[in-house]
């Protein structure tokens, strides 16, 4: 059995942070120059000049320029949350609102990440692709647990429906873990269903 050392531990945390640090430099020059000049105008030479790293180093870290502004993640579904969900018992809605809201729930960058869309609409492609993405691979650990391929489609619609809903709610943003209010929102969605004509 292999043991990981002190000094491998120490070597392997500064790793990250060096690499979590050149991630937020290149965003932090991508919403910089995305905001003072329009995502056409900006160059990922000039965001790599920023953040003092190559153009071969930048595309370790996005996709695109629109990518990097918005600080989107390589990893759409977050490996923990994905095993979390492997190994959960109860109802396959409440296991998906959990996966969901560990990609989603980062407060402050959702609400910078509105602010800065509504600067510069240009932006809402890369995030509509990038959703479509997260679409696909929730989609694929939906059917790992459900009982069929129309039953992790269905859930994840709902799941999905009810994060927009939430999205485009500014009321809806009290403060409370985003997996809760998912849950609410669907127990909401499935009650106007029900709701007769008056």
């Amino acid at each position: 059995m292999t043991t990981t050392t002190d000094a491998e531990r120490a070597e392997g945390t500064l790793r990250e942070r060096k690499k979590s640090q050149t991630r937020h430099a290149i965003h932090a020059a991508a919403v910089r120059l995305v905001d003072e000049q329009g995502l056409e105008q900006a160059t990922v030479e000039q965001i790599c000049r920023d953040a003092d790293i190559s153009s071969r180093t930048f595309f370790n870290y996005f996709p695109s320029k629109a990518a990097a502004a918005l600080g989107l993640p390589d990893t759409m579904i977050d490996e923990a949350a994905a095993a979390g969900f492997r190994a959960a018992d109860g109802l396959l809605v409440d296991a998906l609102c959990d996966v969901f809201a560990a990609t989603a729930d980062v407060q402050a960058e959702r609400v910078r990440m509105k602010e800065l869309i509504s600067r510069c609409p240009e932006l809402m492609p890369a995030l509509t692709q990038w959703m479509a993405g997260m679409r696909e691979q929730v989609l694929a650990l939906a059917e790992e647990r459900a009982a069929d391929a129309r039953e992790a489609q269905l859930a994840m619609t709902l799941v999905m429906a009810a994060f927009s809903s939430i999205v485009h709610d500014r009321e809806a943003d009290d403060g409370r873990p985003m997996a809760e209010r998912l849950r609410e929102r669907v127990r909401d969605l499935m009650t106007v269903r029900a709701a007769k004509l008056h």
